[in-house]
């Protein structure tokens, strides 16, 4: 678990000392399978680096439809805007999709922290701007691209987030339904059924019961830069 929290994204090039104070200070909070570390709205009182299980990140529209963001795998830090702008609130649901557990920490305690350990605060705003890059190439996608696209480009960022390597191919080592692809690519659950159907045919995905492989990275590859037309 140390090795989990030295290496995240949060606490990366910490000091020993302050790595010290970091592991002392840090809860272990345990959630069942469908419970929730947080919800949207709440105010933003820990930030977490989850060491168990898996957490999907989930933020519910204006018009009450829910937008699967991402899913966080242990070593992957959520609710960093605790420490930027706690009175924000999150911007975000988590949700365990598994009994899971993550070390929280007190906001107020890491804002200290951060006076003597600037890098905790740097890392925090660096996560921010990789979330925000994100929704903007998922938000230009949902503009410019085709459906086939963004569907590709999610399986890819699963794969490079979460891969492995197996006989068959590489292996999105989470649980993954197709209702999480359909929300994670802005479309629905038809339009990803008979893509991903379609895919496996030609041979470029194998699907189980929440289970994808992609045996042939490089078709997907093409999918998503728009070269297979």
């Amino acid at each position: 678990m140390q090795q989990l929290i030295r290496e995240s994204s949060l606490f990366r090039e910490v000091s020993a000392q302050g790595l010290n104070q970091v592991l002392g200070s840090g809860i272990l909070r345990s959630v069942e399978g469908g419970g929730f570390y947080f919800m949207q709205g709440d105010p933003a009182a820990h930030a977490y680096v989850l060491v168990s299980g898996r957490v999907k990140m989930v933020q519910i529209a204006p018009n009450g439809q829910q937008i699967t963001l991402r899913i966080m795998t242990p070593g992957q830090t959520f609710g960093g805007i605790a420490i930027l702008q706690p009175q924000a609130g999150y911007p975000a649901t988590a949700q365990a999709e598994e009994d899971s557990a993550a070390m929280a920490w007190d906001t107020a305690h890491l804002r200290e922290l951060a006076k003597t350990e600037p890098s905790i605060s740097l890392n925090a705003m660096q996560l921010m701007h990789g979330y925000i890059t994100e929704l903007q190439e998922r938000q230009q996608a949902l503009v410019t691209g085709r459906v086939e696209q963004r569907i590709a480009r999610i399986l890819l960022k699963l794969a490079a987030d979460s891969g492995k390597k197996t006989e068959d191919g590489i292996l999105i080592d989470i649980p993954l339904t197709r209702q999480d692809v359909a929300e994670m690519s802005g479309t629905t659950l038809f339009t990803v059924s008979r893509t991903m159907s379609e895919w496996e045919r030609n041979g470029l995905l194998k699907i189980g019961r929440e289970r994808v492989i992609i045996r042939e990275p490089h078709g997907l590859v093409k999918i998503a830069d728009d070269l297979a037309r």
